[in-house]
């Protein structure tokens, strides 16, 4: 599916570096410094277009940083810990400062968040750490719809004239979303309790 595999060279795997500087893990981390402005756009000067803006941004090079990382041979360990770590980052950041605003409701917000909390305690506690699997295209699925719908609940939310028709996106991506976040969650829960007997070290998550 290249949707979410854009970028790659041939068929096979990618090869896995263990380099540290290169242009996808900057980009990766440069998706978090516009997190910590979206959250003072929306709380402060409660500038909701420009935080859209800033939240559209940080939201779309999630794509790009895995593009340049697969076009360009710089698929590393970092990376791909970071960037699914800095999407959940990003969903609890959104969801969490558009419940304070009273854009989003309480029970999408705890939708959301609560099946990282649940997957990464139960993890954390049977292997000690997170087993080596590789994201799979349900949680890119899921995370895609999310990335769409939770910001979606911003414009849904201002005073312009299409304003219903991002509430209508925002419900139906982020719907989708969440369902498909629980089973990709469930999927990943078997595959590592496949290979818990072989005491997997910690690498990456759905």
């Amino acid at each position: 599916m290249r949707l979410f595999d854009a970028g790659r060279r041939g068929d096979g795997p990618a090869v896995v570096h263990d380099r540290v500087l290169t242009a996808a893990n900057v980009i990766t981390a440069l998706r978090l410094l516009g997190l910590p402005l979206f959250v003072w756009l929306m709380l402060g000067p409660r500038a909701y277009g420009m935080a859209l803006l800033v939240l559209g941004v940080v939201a779309t090079t999630d794509w790009i940083d895995g593009y340049v990382a697969r076009r360009f041979d710089q698929v590393t360990r970092l990376g791909r810990f970071l960037d699914p770590l800095i999407d959940r980052v990003l969903l609890a950041t959104a969801a969490i400062t558009l419940l304070v605003v009273g854009f989003l409701s309480a029970v999408v917000v705890v939708a959301v968040v609560a099946r990282d909390v649940l997957l990464l305690v139960a993890v954390l506690v049977r292997f000690r750490g997170v087993p080596p699997l590789p994201v799979s295209r349900m949680g890119k699925f899921a995370t895609a719809c999310l990335l769409i719908g939770v910001p979606a609940f911003l414009p849904a939310n201002m005073d312009f004239a299409y304003a219903g028709v991002f509430a209508v996106i925002a419900w139906i991506a982020t719907s989708i979303g969440i369902a498909a976040y629980y089973w990709a969650g469930i999927q990943y829960a078997r595959e590592a309790s496949r290979l818990a007997p072989q005491g997997a070290v910690p690498d990456a998550l759905p």
